[in-house]
């Protein structure tokens, strides 16, 4: 008896115009407010935001450590993507230039004697200013969304509303005329984000802090300087800095391996304007020392304070803790932050902790560079570098925080220079030593 044919099944092939129009119909806020009230800072700390955020910091510290900003030798790739990223800063400082303000030290005319006339000159040249700082922020909205599109790779255009939400939040307030840490928390939001839909790679964490993030600063110092922008928050001589945290920290880790430079010597003029385009504390030392005047213990106790400490380790542990207690926990910045679907504020997962990242060692990122040089091999070849990105992966997630020592006390020869012989020779000395206890 013959079998019955089985009924073929067909295939619905759902049309272009049905799927395009399910995808505008989901619901889509964007990024919003959720902390309202102080209560709510104890659900930041156990959210998805808070998680991702610290660990992006660690790895970030991590791979950054004995690096250069402007290296000869090309210590970290620059992926093209990370060129288009860059290229925002570029079109924005464009139009900061454009619409340059009026300095505030010369706005009083010759011709002007009274003192209620210069007062009174003084305040129409400050709204113009004002209105000017506000006319940039405007002409910023209009066109950030846009760039960020233009940035990002298209498959990834779903996410531009919120990145450029972050990014767009990272500018200052036009209508409080401020600037301070939360906006600096926005910008980190939009780059941990960035490595959360894998638009950058692990191995793009150093070009992130030590380029992107550096053009992110001469933009936002470029706003403070010129439209006079209040410190948000300020604390006053108590304060590490009026506007920023995260350059100390990542610039503390910087030097955290083979530094030219102790903690007792930061403060001097020599020393920071020699190494102010190669690190990032050094960089924000030199330009609070050209916008205050009188000596750093006056004006910076924190600052003057990070002189007396032996070693940049114990700077960068200091700084961290100070960033949890007295920057994550500010009630006061936190309610302005947004959280979206990248940035989420659910609870993180029971299987998540926070490890404080462990300095003074040689990243895996950085040993994988070094190998390669030295047998004569493009470490910074960008196909190269995306196929081994796959297979490094698992090894970071597995060596982060227990990279092999290098003590320099002992070998006068920098970060570029040691060996592979001597890097294995030490990493079987380091687990000889932590199995005996030692």
């Amino acid at each position: 008896m013959a079998k019955k044919n089985a009924p073929t099944q067909v295939q619905y092939c759902e049309p272009q115009e049905t799927k395009v129009a399910r995808y505008f119909g989901k619901p889509s806020y964007g990024a919003v407010l959720r902390i309202s009230k102080e209560s709510d800072t104890v659900r930041w700390h156990s959210s998805v935001a808070y998680h991702e955020l610290l660990g992006y910091i660690g790895r970030t510290s991590i791979a950054i450590q004995g690096v250069q900003q402007q290296s000869v030798r090309g210590d970290y790739p620059v992926s093209a993507t990370m060129q288009r990223l860059c290229g925002i800063f570029d079109r924005l400082l464009e139009m900061t230039a454009s619409q340059r303000g009026v300095d505030l030290g010369g706005i009083v005319s010759v011709g002007v004697k009274q003192p209620q006339q210069q007062t009174q000159y003084r305040e129409i040249k400050r709204l113009t200013i004002v209105e000017a700082y506000r006319s940039w922020s405007r002409t910023m909205l209009r066109c950030i969304f846009g760039l960020v599109e233009q940035a990002l790779p298209p498959q990834q255009c779903e996410h531009v509303a919120e990145l450029g939400q972050y990014l767009a939040n990272a500018f200052g307030n036009p209508t409080r005329l401020d600037y301070g840490t939360g906006h600096e928390l926005s910008f980190l939001f939009f780059l941990c984000a960035l490595f959360r839909i894998k638009v950058l790679l692990p191995a793009d964490e150093p070009a992130a802090a030590l380029l992107l993030f550096q053009r992110y600063l001469k933009c936002v110092r470029r706003l403070q300087s010129q439209y006079g922008l209040n410190a948000a928050g300020f604390e006053g001589a108590y304060s590490l800095d009026d506007y920023q945290f995260v350059p100390y920290l990542w610039g503390a880790a910087q030097l955290c391996y083979d530094p030219p430079f102790q903690p007792r010597q930061l403060l001097q003029p020599a020393v920071f304007e020699q190494w102010r385009n190669d690190y990032l504390l050094a960089g924000c030392v030199a330009f609070v020392a050209e916008s205050k005047e009188g000596s750093f213990a006056t004006h910076s106790c924190q600052l003057w304070s990070i002189t007396t400490l032996s070693s940049w380790p114990k700077v960068y542990r200091g700084l961290h803790n100070m960033y949890l207690k007295e920057m994550l926990n500010q009630f006061r910045m936190l309610r302005h932050v947004c959280f979206g679907q990248l940035m989420s504020f659910d609870p993180a997962p029971a299987s998540s902790q926070l490890t404080r990242p462990q300095l003074g060692y040689l990243s895996v990122q950085r040993q994988e560079l070094l190998r390669l040089r030295l047998e004569g091999q493009d470490p910074l070849d960008q196909p190269k570098l995306e196929e081994r990105e796959e297979e490094t992966e698992s090894t970071m997630e597995q060596l982060t925080h227990s990279a092999l020592v290098t003590d320099v006390s002992d070998s006068n020869v920098s970060g570029a220079s040691v060996s592979v012989c001597t890097i294995t020779k030490r990493g079987r000395l380091v687990s000889r030593c932590h199995m005996s206890g030692r």
